[in-house]
């Protein structure tokens, strides 16, 4: 087996061919797997990698926690290759390769592993990925791959190593079932023709001067490169129209008619009944309320008030007993009680230890959660969808947790469900949006930590990093504010919708 041991490669006869012919052709312009998927996310995205036009943006903590995931993945996937997979082949090491890079004219692919089967005397090909499932993009990038190393090598089959789903920790990480291979053979063996034709396409965007005839993307909140795909893009633009971006085909056509702006979409243009009232409000630019429903939505709310947020941290690697791969481990909940007739009450817990949050989460909480009174979410399908697996990891608190998703109201579905919609919302229902109409002067702006992601890795941080005491404190005292303006900022708008409604 051949990681890094470029003497033994290099004396390989498939790889002095490779080493030879990459020589002469490698001041021309070559397309990589990494270069042919910016291409499939948009063509400009392709041109401003390979004319050095990207955005530097910073790799802010989430960022960096994704990579931090992806290499944790990787080194136990490498485990697992070593122990586990090469030992199922029962070959002679020198057939197997690990991380080769190959060229075949204007294309160049590096895999993960490629193995000779001994029972076939072909060569399987094994991509990792730190997902728990195969996407549509890894079967596009194996089938890059293939079409490169076909070249000199006959290919058996083509397998994703991913993590195992519905693998659940007890003891020690089993490597054996941590991991599953999915064999993609087939799906490649189909997009095979498709592929050859896009790549083709990539390496002539790629070589372009003029960008007026490739594909901008439709998804500039996520865009590396915006002043190359959307250098003039409206305030309120039709990729903020609700899921438009979903549906390629129609944003390609307003894009093709020279729409970008919401205002500009045709009366008479094809929109979801949702879509068509999120850009009549806009054109309109008036608030929408609808006070029947909201006032009848309301009125199944029960006293005493539970305005409830969870945070929570979900590893790729389970850590503890009971967890599946990316599972949420919720470690932090902020808890206002209004009961009628009495002063507003607030609670908060973090766990600070490093152990299973779960236990002292749900027992703490269970000393402020009565038996009676509706639980008011942002958004219930996160918070029920905790409550349920904690149920199911730790079953001693089950009753209680499927009891407070019994009594769950979600205070979203009100802008969400459009019956209170404001043009200044852009058609977005996020909590962050809805408080500044609200409450103007109560913001999230002033927050160190001001949104989820980094409420994650910071927590991570502070618990699990040799982080100095005075900086864990202070770690400490931003999650709980964050969380605690969650509640707040529900209770405020709870308040406010009510009297509106009057």
């Amino acid at each position: 087996m051949k990681k890094h041991d470029r003497k033994k490669r290099e004396n390989h006869p498939i790889m002095r061919d490779i080493i030879s012919f990459s020589s002469i052709i490698g001041r021309y312009m070559m397309i990589t797997k990494t270069d042919f998927i910016a291409f499939l996310d948009a063509p400009r995205h392709l041109w401003a990698l390979k004319n050095n036009k990207l955005s530097e943006k910073e790799i802010n903590v989430f960022i960096q926690h994704l990579f931090d995931q992806g290499y944790e993945v990787e080194e136990q996937a490498e485990k697992y290759i070593q122990n586990i997979l090469i030992p199922s082949y029962k070959i002679d090491p020198d057939n197997v390769f690990l991380q080769p890079t190959h060229i075949h004219g204007n294309f160049q692919a590096r895999t993960d592993v490629l193995i000779k089967n001994v029972k076939t005397n072909k060569w399987d090909i094994y991509e990792i990925k730190s997902t728990n499932d195969v996407k549509k993009t890894h079967k596009f990038d194996a089938t890059f791959q293939y079409l490169v190393f076909r070249e000199s090598y006959d290919i058996g089959t083509l397998n994703i190593l991913h993590l195992n789903k519905e693998y659940v920790r007890s003891g020690d990480v089993s490597l054996s079932e941590l991991f599953t291979v999915s064999d993609i053979t087939e799906e490649v063996s189909k997009l095979t023709d498709e592929v050859i034709e896009l790549r083709q396409e990539a390496f002539t965007t790629a070589q372009k001067n003029n960008l007026q005839s490739a594909d901008k993307c439709i998804k500039p909140k996520e865009c590396p490169c915006l002043d190359i795909c959307h250098p003039d893009l409206p305030d309120y633009s039709i990729y903020d129209i609700n899921r438009l971006s979903a549906n390629v085909a129609k944003m390609r056509d307003l894009i093709d008619q020279g729409i970008e702006s919401v205002f500009d979409v045709p009366k008479d243009f094809s929109l979801s009944k949702i879509q068509r009232f999120q850009v009549d409000v806009a054109q309109n630019n008036k608030v929408e309320i609808d006070s029947n429903k909201i006032q009848k939505d309301l009125s199944g709310v029960i006293y005493p008030l539970y305005f409830i947020d969870y945070e929570s941290y979900n590893p790729a690697i389970p850590m503890y007993d009971g967890y599946k791969p990316f599972d949420q481990m919720p470690f932090q909940w902020s808890l206002h009680i209004q009961q009628q007739g009495r002063e507003l009450e607030h609670f908060e817990f973090i766990e600070t230890s490093q152990i299973d949050p779960i236990p002292n989460f749900l027992t703490e909480l269970q000393k402020h959660i009565g038996k009676e009174g509706s639980l008011i979410v942002w958004n219930k399908s996160f918070e029920g969808t905790q409550n349920k697996r904690m149920a199911e990891i730790h079953p001693q608190f089950a009753d209680f947790c499927l009891n407070m998703n019994e009594r769950i109201y979600d205070l979203m579905d009100i802008f969400q469900k459009q019956w209170y919609a404001d043009p200044k919302l852009k058609g977005s229902y996020s909590i962050k949006n809805v408080l500044p109409l609200f409450a103007p002067d109560f913001s999230y702006n002033e927050l160190e930590i001001g949104e989820g992601a980094t409420a994650m890795t910071s927590w991570f941080e502070m618990v699990y990093e040799n982080a100095e005491t005075s900086k864990k404190e202070t770690i400490k005292e931003n999650l709980l504010r964050y969380c605690e303006m969650d509640t707040m900022a529900m209770l405020k708008i709870y308040t406010i919708l009510k009297y509106l409604i009057k």
